[in-house]
């Protein structure tokens, strides 16, 4: 049974989480949103890798309120997520994002994560945001350029790609 635990562990997709992932752990505007995170977490993270970045962390530094930061850097820690850094690369290929109308201008931060991913030749982006990420045209702008650069294929989805969906009808 051991060798079987080892590759499962090889096989493991690698998916990077953007800021509204975990920060949605703790949001109860959404309840659906957060039900679908907590379980995610719960019971699913150990199927993958999972990544966020320190733009993450610094996103979630500049949260209001202490006591949610406090516990999604908690989460964080709970679930052995690693930290990728941001390179010229990763700067470069976001700029790249913009200037070619897959991001808009006014979410810098939102190219950022998309190349981070990219960049670490992640399998998989996890986001809750459906404006500027899990959207049909930004999506294909991303796979456009990443071909181009000759980077692997990015899947761009909700929680409810990566296992979630079954947490949505409790």
């Amino acid at each position: 049974m051991a060798d079987l635990d080892y590759y499962i562990d090889i096989m493991k997709t690698k998916l990077y989480l953007d800021t509204s992932i975990p920060s949605a752990y703790y949001d109860y505007s959404k309840p659906l949103r957060q039900l679908i995170t907590q379980k995610w977490f719960e019971n699913e993270t150990h199927l993958f890798d999972v990544y966020i970045s320190v733009l993450t962390i610094e996103e979630i530094d500049r949260l209001g309120n202490i006591t949610r930061r406090e516990n999604i850097k908690n989460l964080i820690l709970k679930y052995n997520v690693e930290i990728l850094q941001i390179s010229d690369e990763i700067k470069n290929l976001a700029e790249k994002y913009i200037t070619k109308g897959a991001i808009p201008k006014s979410e810098p931060e939102d190219a950022l994560h998309i190349a981070i991913a990219t960049v670490n030749k992640i399998e998989g982006l996890a986001s809750w945001n459906f404006k500027h990420i899990v959207s049909i045209n930004p999506i294909r702008k991303i796979h456009e350029i990443n071909g181009e650069k000759g980077y692997p294929l990015l899947e761009i989805g909700s929680l409810e790609l990566y296992g979630g969906s079954k947490y949505g009808n409790l």
